[in-house]
């Protein structure tokens, strides 16, 4: 089964129906009929809460997040050594933000592809063929 780690930017796009929305859609989709696996880490889920929450109000952004908890998506929020380590190597080696090495390191240490929309951050790992990384937009 393929597995896809999603970044906290795709679903973000999703939440609020950016480009790119109707695809994500139709993985959740799939996901939901055991065609494919998502999985998100709990820091990149906490970045789109973040995000929410600088976008609404408490009460919106906790509803929101109590939605999002019920996609296909399995929430991870183990932290062992094999994760420090990558995140370590990954955000030392290239000009990534902390969160986004974590999506990183999840996506290597799954053996996955990464669902993102941030080129900026991404790009560099895809050129340097460190990640596979399916593009949202």
């Amino acid at each position: 089964m393929n597995i896809f780690v999603i970044d906290a930017c795709t679903l973000i796009a999703y939440l609020f129906d950016e480009k790119g929305a109707d695809i994500f859609e139709r993985m959740l989709i799939q996901a939901r009929h055991n065609e494919i696996r998502l999985v998100m880490h709990a820091v990149n889920l906490g970045e789109v809460y973040y995000d929410i929450l600088k976008r609404n109000d408490y009460a919106t952004a906790q509803l929101t997040y109590r939605s999002i908890r019920q996609l296909p998506i399995r929430f991870e929020d183990r932290i062992d050594d094999p994760m420090i380590f990558k995140v370590g190597e990954l955000k030392s080696s290239y000009r990534i933000s902390y969160a986004d090495a974590f999506a990183s390191a999840h996506t290597l240490l799954l053996n996955a592809r990464l669902i993102t929309t941030d080129h900026k951050e991404f790009e560099p790992l895809e050129k340097a063929e460190v990640l596979s990384v399916f593009w949202l937009r």
